[in-house]
C-alpha cells in the first residue's frame, strides 16, 4: 500500500465555475488532464471529468460554448494525503467516480486518478515514469 501524498498530482490545474466547457476542454487538452478541480472563490464545489463533458453535454447535444462548468461538473470527493491506494481505490468504486480531490488540514492539495492507482510504485517511484 502507498500513502496518497506519495502518488498524486500535486498542485492540480483548476478552473472557476463560470468557465465555459470549450475553455475547460482547451486546458485539459493543454495540459493533457482527465479532470479539473472547480473553484467558487476559495472553495472547491466540484471536479469536472471528461466522462461528464461525454454524458452530459455531447449526448445532450448542448453548446460547449454557452454550457459553464458548474452545470455539469462532479460532486468533489476529497480524501486526506495521508490514506492508502486501497483506500481512494474503494471510494472512487463506491461513488463512481475515477478522480478525487486530496487534501491536508482541510486544504485541497493534490488530485489521484484511477491511473494513479494502477501504476506500479515502488519506494515512492513509478516504473511509468
Amino acid at each position: 500500500m502507498v500513502r496518497l501524498k506519495q502518488i498524486m498530482t500535486k498542485n492540480p490545474v483548476k478552473v472557476d465555475s463560470r468557465t465555459t466547457i470549450r475553455e475547460a476542454v482547451n486546458v485539459m487538452v493543454e495540459k493533457k488532464l482527465g479532470s479539473l478541480i472547480v473553484w467558487k472563490g476559495e472553495e472547491i464545489v466540484g471536479i469536472i471529468e471528461e466522462s461528464d463533458i461525454v454524458r452530459n453535454v455531447l449526448a445532450r447535444d448542448l453548446n460547449p460554448y454557452v454550457v459553464k462548468v458548474e452545470e455539469v461538473m462532479s460532486v468533489p470527493y476529497v480524501i486526506d494525503q495521508e490514506k492508502t491506494d486501497d483506500e481512494a481505490s474503494d471510494m472512487m468504486r463506491q461513488q463512481k467516480v475515477r478522480h478525487l480531490a486530496v487534501s491536508s488540514h482541510a486544504k485541497v492539495v493534490g488530485i489521484v486518478s484511477m491511473v494513479d492507482l494502477i501504476k506500479p510504485v515502488y519506494s515512492g517511484k513509478s516504473f511509468w515514469t
